[in-house]
């Protein structure tokens, strides 16, 4: 799921109180708890094949947002990877609807970030002199909300990566582009076990609106002051009208 448009909760109508009754028409039997045994796991492909059937159902039904049903934000950190709490059969359909409806209930929720920023970008009404600002301002936010719930030091990287690849998508940049931007703004300095600081959000933020605008050919509006030399990092900024040459690379 590269672009937004696969996940856009707009592009698939959703009934959330047909949900329990429609999915326990669809899920197989689960398997039992892979267990680990004698140096390697047992049942772990048994498990993953029973998330594949549910994700296969769940997509023919409700579009592609709805293979990665078991991807709540949060879900795997407080209560385990989805084949590590595989339900009994009789668990199973409100196991599943209530991680469908958990996933769904974010997308919407990201939606609505996404539905606040995007007209405040479009080149044709937005000023040049605001257009950086909110770049920066839109990438931030959305930074910060997909990282509230994600109390694991290596795991915010991902979702980060995902939700920026979404938004630049949602934004018109063709995806190939989108990934490639993000994944250089979001750099090997946080590859592992590195606790998102806001000084990394700031870095972020610059860095993808830079490269963003670049792509785009959008100049923004020369600032009205110079920017200090140096940031505080030891880096210069992008910004800066006194530093050519000096941009971040």
């Amino acid at each position: 799921m590269a672009t937004w448009a696969e996940v856009d909760p707009a592009r698939y109508p959703f009934d959330p109180i047909e949900v329990p009754a429609l999915v326990r028409t669809m899920v197989p039997a689960p398997p039992p708890v892979p267990v680990w045994r004698e140096g390697r796991w047992i049942g772990e492909s048994e498990a993953w094949a029973w998330v594949e059937a549910v994700s296969m159902a769940l997509s023919d039904r409700y579009g592609s947002w709805a293979y990665r049903w078991y991807w709540g934000p949060g879900e795997s950190e407080r209560l385990g990877w989805v084949t590590d709490r595989l339900p009994t059969a009789a668990e199973a359909p409100a196991f599943v609807a209530d991680s469908l409806l958990v996933w769904r209930r974010w997308l919407e929720s990201l939606a609505e970030r996404f539905d606040r920023f995007l007209p405040l970008l479009d080149p044709v009404q937005a000023r040049p002199s605001d257009i950086v600002a909110t770049w920066e301002a839109a990438i931030t936010h959305l930074m910060m909300a997909v990282v509230a719930p994600v109390v694991d030091n290596d795991g915010w990287q991902g979702w980060c990566c995902l939700v920026l690849q979404w938004f630049l998508t949602a934004a018109e940049v063709p995806a190939e582009y989108a990934e490639a931007l993000v994944n250089g703004a979001v750099d090997k300095r946080f590859a592992h076990w590195v606790p998102l600081t806001a000084a990394d959000i700031g870095d972020i933020a610059e860095r993808l609106t830079r490269d963003v605008l670049s792509l785009t050919r959008i100049v923004p509006a020369a600032p009205d002051d110079n920017w200090p030399d140096t940031w505080p990092q030891g880096w210069p900024s992008w910004r800066a009208t006194n530093t050519v040459g000096r941009g971040l690379k």
